[in-house]
């Protein structure tokens, strides 16, 4: 299975989750399959011969290969048989036999999806390249069916890859041996305990291996990254050793740190596969790339039976952009959760959402703060109920019965359920079963002082059919606070708190604890606001400097390339109100923007952003605001100081999705932020 890297950060990286099954449908045992191959770059040629040997008894065999290839021959025990080639699926009889029948394929196919070396923003994590043998590098992946695969996952597997000299060639698997003679570089793979369809890289790598814990770890960078494998191999043996204490160890033979000519950001069994200009950036090593090591054991070492959706990319986001920011701080914690609930309430609609049981893959903003954020929220949960020690617990028992097979929501239920003697399958249910969220708010809440201090009553409100959760309620007094757990449940739930000090003010879960939908009142006004609008105008005003393709394009990768595109003067004769709106370039009414920030000043010759100027050409300002009236609609700025300045620009802008005021000079982020938003009903505050 294919996993990819995270999404918050990855909001920064088209990164995200490709599913995808263990080796097939089903089919005869395959007791071993051998494959070789020769890669030919400069014709983007593979030439390969795969032997599959499989059980005694079997009659008939089907095996998957691209539809593009040549099969020059098929042989059972030596002897070659007729066989059909037809849709990418050879097929042929075996002859009766009493042992194992080992069949060989022979075949030859070319592989040149087109790669683009600085590929627009998108939520296919694989910018549409399913295989391609270039000089650049070679990636072969998993549904491009490079190989003869069975229906059956092999019991073992080994993989012999062969280049032109210096191109280091890395798959799943030990390796177990490389080196060059003459003019061909070889290397050797096998696994004692195969998982899902293999995947192959190749490119001009230079190779550093370490072992820790009796854990083959290798880097395989280009020359130009090479200086930063032993901070790749130091974090790489830090995490695995981070997650086998957690989970129980680690699955494979090996892991392996391996860029990739274009800016994928994978997780493999046993190797991570990431882009260089990923690799060079300095966070990736702490944030994204713990994630990948994380799938090791969830995606990978136990895979998504995908009969009940995929449970995995929420778990690993847990597991790893969330779990190390709580181990860092209790107020990091707080902060990633808060996030999740915006980018949901800021990027899924009533028309984008579906219940979580049905996330598969990301293929848009909506579906990936479904899969990864939502399910994030519903493992927190799970885990606040049942606590640390039960919810470990739970994931090692997975780990122990599951592993090199598949799991499904249901068995996570379960093994949740066993682990803490509580049945959760109905609490559970509600959030897998059902689209969004409960939104709740604040109602008829009030405070009386009494013989012995103060009491607060009032009723937690949502729609119906409720959702049932415990939602924490905190009571802030002076110089105290009181927290209660309230079990709500339908439409409208009454409680009181009492407390010793005069309360000042009441607020509803504000350290997001439970998955809700939050009101328009608390959501900020944020790049994820404009990506995740239903109804959306760009304007084009006559201070724009950007051309009207760039301007385009600069929609379509915010997820809003089918927004209509219109002027100032057809802006004015309409009624705009129901719309958030893009301008490209001060718009010369500001009626439909609301007052910039104090921060901020524009001018002909540029803009300045906390006292700093900066002037044409290089620079870029992009800002998000609530429009004036109260709407709930926002209104964003798209200032490029040039066209040169929003060519280079744009395409990042996408990657900031939690942050509403952005600056972009000297080739990269100069500035970013947020202005917070208000407290909606989820606040109560009294006065004296």
């Amino acid at each position: 299975m294919r996993t990819l890297l995270l999404w918050p950060v990855l909001a920064l990286f088209a990164l995200g989750s490709a599913g995808g099954a263990r080796a097939g449908e089903s089919g005869p045992v395959v007791e071993r399959q051998e494959i070789s191959v020769t890669l030919v770059p400069e014709s983007h040629h593979l030439s390969g011969e795969s032997t599959i040997t499989f059980a005694a008894g079997t009659r008939r065999a089907s095996l998957r290969l691209t539809a593009a290839a040549s099969v020059e021959s098929v042989a059972v025990s030596g002897q070659r048989v007729p066989f059909t080639f037809q849709g990418g699926v050879v097929s042929l009889e075996l002859p009766r036999g009493e042992g194992p029948l080992p069949v060989t394929i022979s075949y030859s196919a070319d592989f040149n999806d087109p790669v683009s070396g600085s590929p627009a923003a998108s939520e296919d994590p694989s910018y549409g390249v399913s295989a391609a043998i270039t000089r650049e590098g070679t990636f072969l992946g998993d549904s491009a069916y490079w190989y003869p695969v069975p229906g059956e996952t092999p019991k073992r597997r080994s993989l012999r890859i062969q280049a032109p000299a210096g191109t280091e060639g890395v798959s799943f698997g030990r390796r177990v041996s490389r080196g060059t003679a003459g003019a061909v570089t070889h290397s050797s793979w096998e696994e004692a305990r195969p998982v899902g369809v293999l995947s192959l890289c190749a490119g001009p790598y230079l190779v550093v291996d370490r072992k820790q814990d009796g854990i083959e770890i290798h880097s395989y960078l280009y020359p130009a990254n090479a200086g930063l494998s032993p901070r790749y191999l130091d974090a790489a043996a830090k995490y695995l050793r981070f997650y086998s204490d957690l989970f129980g160890p680690y699955p494979f033979e090996k892991f392996a740190i391996v860029e990739n000519f274009f800016p994928t950001g994978y997780g493999f069994p046993s190797f991570t596969l990431l882009g260089g200009s990923v690799i060079r950036l300095p966070f990736i090593v702490d944030t994204s790339f713990p994630h990948e090591i994380a799938h090791s054991w969830w995606g990978n070492g136990i895979s998504v039976d995908p009969r009940e959706g995929n449970w995995c990319e929420g778990l690993v986001t847990y597991l790893a952009d969330y779990l190390l920011k709580e181990r860092r701080s209790p107020g990091e914690g707080r902060e990633y959760r808060q996030q999740l609930l915006v980018d949901f309430a800021s990027l899924v609609t009533p028309t984008s959402d579906f219940p979580l049981r049905d996330f598969t893959s990301r293929s848009d903003p909506a579906s990936r703060a479904i899969g990864y954020g939502k399910g994030a929220m519903v493992f927190h949960m799970v885990r606040s109920q049942i606590g640390d020690a039960a919810f470990f617990a739970a994931l090692r028992e997975l780990c122990r019965t599951h592993m090199y097979g598949s799991a499904s929501w249901g068995d996570l239920v379960r093994a949740f359920s066993r682990s803490s003697g509580r049945d959760l399958a109905p609490f559970m249910e509600q959030w897998l079963a059902r689209p969004g969220g409960p939104r709740l708010s604040l109602s008829g809440v009030e405070s009386r002082q009494t013989g012995e201090g103060w009491s607060v009553t009032g009723s937690v409100v949502q729609d119906s059919p409720g959702f049932q959760l415990a939602l924490p309620l905190r009571l802030e007094a002076s110089g105290t606070q009181v927290v209660d757990l309230i079990p709500v449940s339908g439409q409208r739930t009454p409680f009181k708190i009492t407390s010793v000090w005069a309360p000042k003010r009441l607020l509803l879960d504000p350290d997001a604890q439970v998955f809700r939908v939050i009101s328009p009142g608390e959501i900020p006004a944020t790049v994820n606001s404009i990506k995740g609008s239903a109804q959306l105008l760009g304007v084009t005003t006559q201070q724009c400097r950007a051309r009207s393709n760039t301007f385009r394009a600069l929609l379509t990768s915010l997820s809003q390339g089918s927004a209509r595109v219109i002027d100032e003067d057809e802006l004015e004769r309409m009624d705009a109100s129901a719309y958030d709106l893009v301008f490209c370039g001060p718009p010369r009414n500001r009626s439909q923007f609301s007052r910039l920030p104090e921060a901020v000043e524009l001018s002909a010759a540029g803009f300045s952003v906390d006292a700093v100027a900066y002037p044409a050409p290089d620079g870029l300002l992009f800002l998000v605001q609530k429009r004036p009236g109260g709407s709930g609609r926002v209104a964003a700025l798209f200032d490029p100081l040039s066209e040169e300045a929003a060519l280079q620009y744009y395409p990042k802008i996408t990657h900031y999705g939690k942050y509403g005021s952005l600056v972009f000079a000297g080739g990269g982020v100069r500035s970013k932020g947020t202005v917070p938003a208000g407290e909606g009903a989820a606040v109560v505050s009294f006065h004296p």
